[in-house]
């Protein structure tokens, strides 16, 4: 019997989907852009319509399969394609109450931070078995619920001010062009 609902194959489908776009190697800033825009707020429903399963199937947790230099080397690759526009300005941050100013953050950092824990659960998913799936989930939704639920409504702001324009990719660079003349 079959651990999974259909909400939760549901997010398994859009999680695959969007490690799969994350995963691009060659892709232009604008193109990454609108996709994560629009994969993002549906990776958020999906995630909150699944029900998190109540009871772990096993006593230690399912392995990890991103490695911190996996997790780098994608964080540095977004970075670079967003340029300046990377950074952003929250007032979403853990360390906020310890701040009297505005904290930077990165829409590669949380994009990485979404990416880690849905690679994990993925990986798991291609596994074929439904109790490690099982456990894989209920990890993955609890971090979403505590952690990267956070990360993705941060960076899908971030990412809506490129779009509209607010925030412009490479913006330094424009400058110093005209401030050649």
């Amino acid at each position: 019997m079959s651990h999974l609902t259909k909400g939760s194959i549901e997010f398994l489908t859009v999680a695959i989907e969007t490690c799969k776009f994350i995963e691009k190697e060659e892709i232009e800033s604008d193109l990454f852009v609108d996709t994560m825009r629009k994969l993002l707020p549906l990776l958020y429903l999906k995630a909150s319509m699944a029900e998190i399963p109540t009871i772990f199937m096993y006593d230690e947790e399912p392995e990890r399969f991103v490695s911190e230099q996996d997790y780098e080397q994608l964080r540095e690759r977004i970075a670079l394609l967003l340029g300046n526009a990377d950074q952003y300005l929250t007032a979403i941050h853990p360390d906020i109450a310890l701040s009297d100013t505005t904290i930077v953050a990165t829409i590669s950092e949380d994009i990485a931070d979404i990416y880690q824990n849905l690679k994990n659960f993925v990986s798991i998913g291609q596994l074929g078995n439904e109790d490690l799936m099982n456990d894989a989930l209920i990890l993955c939704l609890t971090e979403f619920k505590n952690y990267w639920g956070t990360k993705l409504l941060s960076a899908q702001l971030a990412l809506h001010l490129i779009w509209c324009g607010v925030t412009k990719i490479n913006d330094d660079n424009e400058n110093k062009k005209t401030s050649e003349f």
